[in-house]
């Protein structure tokens, strides 16, 4: 505490100002006894002159007489005097001739005016009469006064000097206390800020200079103290983003030594951050020996500042699985520009990577079977088809079709016929590794096979449709066997490309169920069977064509009312112009477009085809029937559908009400999720839809609780008979009791006579359709007739 003190200000500041007043008050004690010097010597020099002057008036006649009696006696009485200490005169030769007080056995001491010899100054000086010098009286005048005076003067000096020293202390300590009351809790509080407490403040007094150093200080504490609660906050922030980030972060000094890796790298690789921070060469020991020498490279790039790009890269964790990571490095500078090291940012994409993978999976295998798909069986045919044609190897494709599928799929359900699609994918996986084997789609398989002559895979055809018809299948305790029918095509002069290898493979497998199923047959181009079939079957570069050029035509046929109360509406139907201008009926170019998935195209044609003419009505200001348009399972599936239905609406201006949409029943049931969110997008939009063939599956009523529809379209296998059949009138009764339960409007299909028409009306139906009561015709001469038929 007392080094302390010594060292303070308030210390220095009271020790320099009492030196400067010591210094001060010496100087003014000492010059005021020499000023007081001065001025008695110059009073004992009067005193000289006066006591000289008397001597030399008293002693000049007695000496000039020799009267050295009465100069004795004249010296007797002056000795007397308090401060003569002697007197004597002695002639011009030097002679003693009178002396008081003094031996004169003695010399008389050296005197020359103001002389001063211990406490005794010796004057000396001549006595003249009328001129004439007749000798020299000396006396010592005593100095004690002069020394006594001096002495006084200079206790008294010292006195006050050392009371004003003591007066002037305690001014001073007062006055540096006050002065440096605020440094001193200045100091005070730097100490504390030092030692880290931020939230010390100086009391402050007065407006001064120390004051404002205060506020100044204040301030700047304040300052101090906000930039460390932002520094926390930052901190906090960066542990919060650095120790909880979900990517596994890491800092490398500039000398590749790791600096601090986050708690993530437990989550990726079981490792704690300890355990990380005590490894050489981290993260190689984590990394797959495959890998390694590849994330050195990386690790290298990023240590010299090259960053280059992202390396996915295995890991290896603790508890021995093998993780996928995405690397990413950077180099790592402080603001003036030195170089801190980089950071290495490592992501878990071991989710990603297997998700890809299943993705790249799905993309050319079956989501149901696990089998290639028809992308997968196209991309093959096709490099098999360039390797056909560079080389001259064989190429063979089989499509297979099962027999009695169906049965299954209405008997049991569409679960029981996935059941026995998987159960046969499994068994045709593990025993046909012939061929590259594909799922074309429904019940439809695909094989391609190169590198063996037509007997050899007439051999392997006639295996697998033993191994198909042997392949027994159980279902809620019945038992079900399906056979196989497999159309054979080989490429050459006639099938010569991927189209028509797959038309020639279908229409031999479409002639193979003709000529009694569980078979197969080859195609054979020159055979009339086949010719035939190629006449009639359209190819799609022809369908293309028809789109490209505007070919296709509308027709439309009338659904009429069988009762009051209901409103008339018509059909959409699709036809095609030839290039010699005659009509081409659906059955010759719609299955191709099926089969090769061009009907998402034509849907969308005929959509815009009838917005445009409902478009065309309603600016002439006719009021038309609303029109129902068919679409096929594969446009069901067509992702951006409902988008294009919305667009077509608002490009043309027409009302949602105006068109209806058709399905098939057994495209809802093979499709189910995507016909059930179709359904919900009509009904908020306000199309009416309707459900076509219903009844063709055994399954239909139990699949109609969850299809929210507006009218049933009753199969024409029931309707076309009606008449005759009791049994098909009992399941079109049943069908009409259960569309009355539920509120929906029923439609015959193929009304093809007057007593057919009297018996539908007579069950209940609503409306009717079919060549008696309406021949399609162009959807442009609907308006010229009578929409509704009594």
């Amino acid at each position: 505490m007392r080094c302390t003190f010594l060292r303070s200000l308030r210390f220095r500041l009271l020790f320099v100002s009492m030196l400067i007043e010591a210094v001060m008050l010496s100087v003014l004690v000492a010059n005021s006894v020499r000023v007081i010097d001065q001025r008695l010597t110059q009073q004992a020099e009067i005193r000289i002159q006066i006591i000289e002057q008397a001597y030399r008036t008293a002693l000049a006649v007695p000496l000039a007489t020799r009267d050295y009696p009465a100069i004795q006696e004249f010296l007797n009485s002056w000795s007397s005097a308090a401060d003569i200490h002697y007197l004597a005169v002695t002639d011009n030769q030097g002679r003693l001739r009178a002396a008081a007080n003094w031996d004169p056995a003695q010399p008389l001491p050296e005197a020359g005016g103001l002389a001063v010899g211990g406490d005794i100054i010796h004057v000396r000086f001549p006595i003249t009469y009328l001129g004439v010098a007749y000798g020299y009286a000396q006396f010592g005048l005593s100095s004690r006064f002069l020394s006594d005076a001096r002495n006084t003067l200079f206790e008294q000096g010292v006195m006050i000097s050392l009371a004003a020293l003591g007066m002037t202390f305690l001014l001073l300590l007062a006055t540096c206390y006050w002065l440096t009351r605020d440094f001193t809790a200045l100091a005070r509080a730097s100490e504390c800020i030092g030692r880290g407490d931020f939230g010390v403040r100086v009391a402050l007094h007065g407006n001064d200079e120390v004051a404002a150093i205060g506020h100044s200080f204040n301030a700047m504490a304040e300052g101090v103290q906000q930039h460390i609660r932002e520094l926390a906050e930052s901190e906090q922030r960066f542990r919060a983003i650095a120790d909880y980030t979900y990517g596994w972060e890491n800092w490398f000094a500039p000398d590749g030594s790791l600096q601090w890796v986050n708690p993530a790298v437990e989550r990726v690789t079981g490792y704690t951050v300890a355990e990380c921070m005590a490894m050489a060469d981290f993260p190689l020991p984590l990394v797959h020996e495959a890998d390694r020498e590849r994330v050195r490279r990386h690790l290298k790039l990023a240590q010299d500042g090259l960053s280059g790009q992202d390396i996915e890269f295995r890991i290896l964790a603790r508890d021995g699985q093998v993780r996928w990571g995405l690397m990413a490095g950077q180099r790592i500078r402080a603001e003036a520009g030195r170089n801190l090291g980089y950071r290495i940012s490592i992501r878990d994409i071991t989710l990603q990577h297997q998700a890809v993978e299943e993705l790249v999976f799905a993309a050319d295998h079956d989501a149901l079977t696990g089998l290639n798909n028809r992308r997968a069986f196209e991309k093959q045919l096709s490099h098999e088809l360039a390797a056909h044609h560079q080389d001259g190897r064989s190429l063979i494709i089989f499509y297979i079709d099962l027999d009695q599928f169906k049965i299954i799929n209405d008997t049991c359900g569409h679960a029981a016929g996935d059941a026995l699609l998987q159960s046969l994918a499994r068994m045709m996986n593990a025993r046909f590794d012939c061929g590259f084997l594909a799922r074309l789609g429904g019940d439809e398989f695909g094989m391609v096979l190169s590198g063996i002559d037509l007997a050899e895979a007439e051999q392997r055809a006639r295996q697998i449709i033993d191994d198909i018809s042997a392949q027994p299948f159980v279902w809620d305790g019945r038992s079900f066997r399906i056979g196989a029918s497999i159309g054979i095509a080989a490429a050459g002069p006639e099938t010569n490309s991927e189209s028509e290898l797959l038309i020639a493979a279908d229409t031999a497998c479409y002639a193979a169920k003709e000529r009694g199923r569980n078979r197969f047959q080859v195609f054979l181009p020159n055979d009339r069977y086949f010719r035939e079939r190629k006449a009639e079957f359209l190819s799609l570069s022809e369908i293309s064509e028809a789109l490209t050029k505007n070919r296709l035509l509308l027709y439309v046929q009338r659904i009429v009312p069988l009762h009051d109360g209901v409103e008339p509406y018509a059909e959409v139907l699709v036809r095609m112009r030839g290039e010699d201008g005659s009509i081409i009926q659906p059955g010759r170019f719609i299955p191709a477009a099926e089969r090769f998935g061009m009907m998402p195209l034509i849907d969308r044609w005929v959509i815009n085809a009838v917005c445009s003419q409902i478009a065309a009505w309603q600016a002439d200001g006719v009021d038309g029937p609303r029109l129902h348009v068919n679409l096929s399972g594969l446009t069901l599936a067509d992702p951006g559908l409902k988008e294009y239905i919305e667009f077509m609406f608002r490009e043309h201006g027409i009302a949602p009400q105006r068109i209806g949409f058709e399905i098939t029943e057994s495209c809802a049931i093979a499709q189910l999720d995507l016909a059930l969110d179709f359904i919900d997008f009509c009904r908020e939009l306000g199309c009416e839809l309707a459900l076509d063939d219903f009844g063709s599956g055994l399954s239909s009523f139990g699949y109609l609780k969850r299809f929210k529809v507006h009218s049933l379209k009753i199969d024409g296998m029931f309707v076309r008979n009606a008449d005759q059949d009791a049994d098909d009138r009992a399941v079109i009764e049943s069908i009409v009791r259960l569309a009355q339960h539920k509120k929906l409007h029923t439609v015959a299909e193929f009304v093809s006579s007057q007593a057919v028409l009297d018996t539908v009306r007579d069950l209940g139906l609503d409306y009717g359709q079919g060549f008696h009561l309406h021949q399609p015709e162009p959807l442009a001469d609907l308006l010229h007739k009578e929409l509704a038929t009594g």
